[in-house]
């Protein structure tokens, strides 16, 4: 029997106690989130934005434009390996613009951790990585498209979850920057998609996704302050 069960006077003032506890606790979290500021929804929106893109003036900088052109990397003998799965992927199951996106991010890993690309056992664990990451960033990849996770690990043959490859591309890649944004605080507005910090890793069509949130939370920015 607990003591907030009995009956005695001794057992009564500890459930008592106990109750005023936990009330004195729940005010005190009710205070805390009432004296949290209030964060208006298109600041969250571009809060994110700038998460996904590297800052926010990358944000303002958005265009539709697809990605192209060739894609300088380093004369390395990993790199090459790990480039050529990279571009038979995005041939055999994305697009062209896919490839530029794969190739630009793994030329961005080398520049940041070459250890990324030359440590991994096989070269296909660091063009999972790349891909992996490349691909929720652009809404490609995950359950319900057709490019699963399942599937990636049997076109490319590795042992574990993409994830788990992509998990340091995308650590190396955000790095500490000041306008990362964790998913607890995204807008209901931005779409779901995993942020990289760097709009030169997204296809024409993610970044035009993007730049409508973005044109609908400056619109309604500018209406909060004119309003104020």
């Amino acid at each position: 029997m607990h003591y907030y069960d009995c009956p005695c006077d001794e057992c009564r003032q500890a459930s008592d106690g106990a109750l005023y506890e936990r009330l004195i606790t729940l005010i005190e979290r009710l205070e805390a989130e009432l004296d949290r500021p209030r964060i208006a929804e298109y600041d969250r929106a571009l809060a994110w934005l700038a998460s996904a893109c590297g800052g926010h003036d990358a944000v303002l900088a958005l265009t539709g434009a697809p990605l192209g052109g060739d894609v300088p990397l380093p004369l390395d003998a990993r790199v090459a390996e790990v480039a050529q799965l990279l571009r038979g992927l995005a041939a055999e199951h994305f697009d062209a613009e896919t490839e530029v996106a794969f190739l630009r991010c793994l030329a961005r890993v080398w520049e940041i951790d070459p250890g990324l690309v030359t440590a991994p056992v096989l070269a296909s664990y660091a063009a999972t990585g790349v891909a992996w990451a490349v691909g929720e960033a652009n809404g490609t990849v995950g359950s319900g498209r057709p490019m699963t996770a399942a599937r990636l690990k049997q076109v490319l043959g590795v042992p574990s979850a993409p994830r788990v490859y992509a998990r340091p591309i995308r650590r190396a890649l955000t790095g500490p920057w000041e306008w990362r944004v964790e998913p607890s605080d995204r807008s209901s507005t931005a779409p779901d998609l995993a942020t990289l910090g760097d709009s030169g890793l997204l296809t024409a069509r993610t970044r035009q996704a993007l730049i409508r949130v973005r044109d609908r939370a400056l619109a309604a920015r500018a209406l909060d302050r004119e309003a104020a």
